[in-house]
């Protein structure tokens, strides 16, 4: 684990407490981004719901654009590309085990009396160290393996273990007679990584990144992910959104992991984008912490790179390859897919409000908060959805836990009172929402007139979160 990276996880954020949904959120929300003129459309609200950290991102592999190497995988073991095998080997034989409290999967490979096993465990704790590993009885006599972050060689040369990133152990095992391999076969082993971060896309790392943290997580003011290489050099990319990200001042006024300063910073550009650049330093100055890129893609959304020990030039390389994410093909909020039922009904509002650290885009079908019956499609994008700061501006009521269209998150229900046509109409509003993954939070919000049946069968709010959590990965 990089230094960079150890200083930036004791600023990352939890979420400790349940969260809490209001029955006039939606309408608070309209006020408040009327407040702040950032809607997009003269009507704008958002139901919105907790999150719960937890994803499985879909991987893909980014190649070196610079020094592309051709290089066939000769077997993939639960994700993990298996490379630089000896000649020989054949087909593996596959098989499940369990070793001191950790379920894995393993690939070996026979020739004789050679043999050549790649287990690869995906425990749910956050990346720990070698010692972490050797308490749980891994290789008791084992020493310090100084690659791939650390990790744990025996005595015989023949076992390696470390911790790739948050929630993936490998390890590799080897005959005594083929032990020659054992450190090959460790450097060669390929884990792709997802390059998708938020709804932005990193499109370029230079090879020697390696290791790469797991899941995005709260970094600074934002979500982000590390790459490190064995030599203590890392890069942090992340996306910092809301009023921290309103303007580039906003964007430079960083929540340092410790006593951090942001140094000798000139004005530059990322692409088209304006840009400021400068150095990194701790302890009044004295201590050279790298340097930080930074630009907007938009009012209210950020980038950030934090790099030590990489090039000016690496870091500019990956700043310029980082784009937004491909669109979804139908319709969509902020990246989450419309459901196919209300892809009929007219649209009544559209709107997108900043939070302290995350923003809200919502789109309303049907009729506009307070006209009439409604269902609204609320998405919250952030490194700080679901803490304190964002429940306490957010929520007031305490919804409770449940499941709907098979989906577990949390339900409020109420009802609030309308004019319809000059005539107070009681309208009964159902909120449910969860976090397909880290920093989203998606809610469905449906708004029945109790005189005046919706007509929209379909509308039913089971059937909504059904739809939209099977479209969720």
């Amino acid at each position: 684990m990089s230094d960079l990276e150890s200083r930036l996880r004791h600023a990352m954020t939890e979420a400790t407490a349940e969260l809490r949904i209001a029955p006039d959120l939606a309408d608070r929300v309209v006020r408040r981004t009327r407040r702040r003129k950032t809607a997009r459309a003269a009507t704008t609200a958002a139901a919105v719901v907790s999150v719960v950290l937890a994803a499985v991102p879909a991987y893909h592999v980014i190649q070196e654009q610079r020094h592309v190497v051709s290089v066939t995988a000769a077997e993939n073991v639960d994700g993990v590309e298996v490379r630089d095998l000896p000649d020989g080997f054949g087909r593996p034989a596959t098989f499940e085990v369990n070793d001191h409290g950790l379920r894995g999967k393993a690939a070996r490979w026979s020739q004789g009396d050679r043999t050549i096993q790649v287990t690869v465990y995906r425990p749910k704790d956050l990346a720990g160290g070698y010692l972490d590993l050797q308490q749980r009885g891994f290789l008791p006599g084992g020493t310090l393996w100084r690659h791939r972050g650390g990790g744990l060689m025996s005595a015989g040369r023949d076992d390696l273990i470390w911790w790739e990133r948050d929630g993936l152990v490998l390890r590799v095992t080897t005959s005594a007679s083929a032990k020659k391999y054992l450190e090959p076969v460790a450097m060669g082993l390929h884990v792709p990584w997802d390059p998708i971060l938020d709804t932005m896309r990193v499109t370029y790392m230079p090879a020697r990144y390696r290791l790469v943290s797991g899941e995005p997580r709260g970094i600074l003011d934002g979500l982000g992910r590390w790459w490190s290489d064995d030599q203590n050099a890392s890069m942090a990319v992340e996306v910092v959104r809301g009023d921290r990200a309103k303007d580039l001042s906003a964007l430079r006024r960083v929540a340092w992991p410790t006593n951090e300063e942001f140094l000798d910073v000139r004005a530059t550009t990322v692409g088209r984008a304006r840009a400021m650049e400068g150095r990194v330093v701790g302890d009044g100055g004295r201590l050279n912490q790298g340097r930080m890129l930074m630009w907007l893609i938009e009012p209210g959304l950020g980038m950030r790179i934090w790099a030590v020990g990489a090039t000016e030039d690496e870091m500019r390389r990956v700043a310029e390859g980082i784009e937004p994410a491909p669109p979804l093909a139908g319709p969509s909020v902020d990246g989450v897919e419309v459901p196919p039922a209300l892809r009929s009904v007219p649209e009544a509002a559209r709107g997108r409000a900043l939070g302290w650290n995350w923003t809200t885009t919502t789109t309303y079908w049907g009729h506009p908060p307070g006209k009439g019956w409604y269902v609204a499609l609320s998405v919250h994008r952030g490194g700080l959805v679901g803490t304190d700061l964002w429940r306490k501006d957010a929520f007031r009521t305490t919804p409770e836990t449940a499941t709907v269209g098979g989906v577990r998150g949390l339900r409020a229900d109420s009802t609030t009172t309308v004019r319809v046509g000059g005539r107070p109409r009681l309208m009964w509003t159902r909120s449910f929402a969860w976090e397909p993954r880290t920093g989203l939070a998606v809610v469905v919000t449906t708004a029945e007139d109790t005189v005046s049946s919706t007509a929209h069968p379909d509308l039913d709010l089971d059937r909504l979160v059904r739809s939209l959590g099977a479209r969720q990965p």
